[in-house]
């Protein structure tokens, strides 16, 4: 058999295939037509059995909204008036005023507003004698502190241990935190780590910023703001 001929075969014996698949599949679909004109009840029912079993979407789940509060990271500026936020018009005179260039420019979100604000993990409050960032407020947003000696709180300093140098050498290598520290009796060593008197710790960054550690071994954590 020539070579052409043994491909013509081939090429019929498939296409004899396919052709006989192809009326087999032409009756079945003939008779599920017959089947839908004589009984069309019936398919409904198959239909509506089989979409029965399908899964049903379920509900979608209620998302509670987070009521997020405005610089949770950040403290206001000494004196802050419990009014601070709708007495102040962003005027930045206690931006300028501060000698160590602690407190910078925040824009809030929504309204557009800028605010004062001061990080103490970043930068430290110098607690100045004078309160210049006070004195200078046109507004009263800021207001000074009593004779009394009353202190700003902007937080809580707090060790982070397994950062500490002490920690890493097993003496009392470092004390830098206690020699910083503004407030007397606020640092305390437990052995030899830091501890920090709530009562008394204003929160003003001051060891954080001195700290010698990498990370640092101390973190001011923020009070809560309504």
């Amino acid at each position: 058999m020539k070579r052409k001929d043994l491909f013509r075969e081939g090429f019929k014996s498939v296409f004899q295939f396919t052709f006989t698949k192809a009326d087999e599949l032409t009756e079945v679909i003939k008779e599920v037509w017959e089947d839908e004109k004589t009984h069309p009840n019936k398919v409904k029912q198959k239909a509506k059995s089989k979409s029965s079993k399908k899964k049903l979407p379920s509900k979608p789940t209620a998302v509670r909204k987070r009521k997020t509060r405005m610089f949770q990271t950040l403290s206001l500026p000494p004196g802050a008036s419990p009014d601070f936020f709708s007495l102040c018009t962003g005027c930045n005179e206690c931006i300028f005023a501060c000698p160590y260039a602690v407190l910078f420019p925040v824009t809030e979100g929504e309204s557009g507003k800028i605010f004062p604000h001061l990080d103490p993990n970043a930068k430290a409050c110098h607690l100045c004698s004078d309160w210049p960032c006070i004195s200078v407020c046109p507004e009263e947003a800021l207001l000074p502190y009593e004779m009394s000696g009353e202190k700003p709180n902007f937080g809580k300093a707090k060790a982070i241990t397994e950062h500490c140098i002490n920690e890493k050498t097993g003496d009392s290598t470092c004390n830098v935190c206690f020699v910083t520290c503004p407030i007397e009796k606020t640092v305390k060593f437990k052995g030899n780590l830091p501890t920090f008197v709530s009562s008394s710790c204003t929160g003003c960054g001051l060891c954080v910023e001195s700290c010698p550690s990498f990370p640092k071994a101390i973190q001011i954590k923020f009070n809560k703001r309504g």
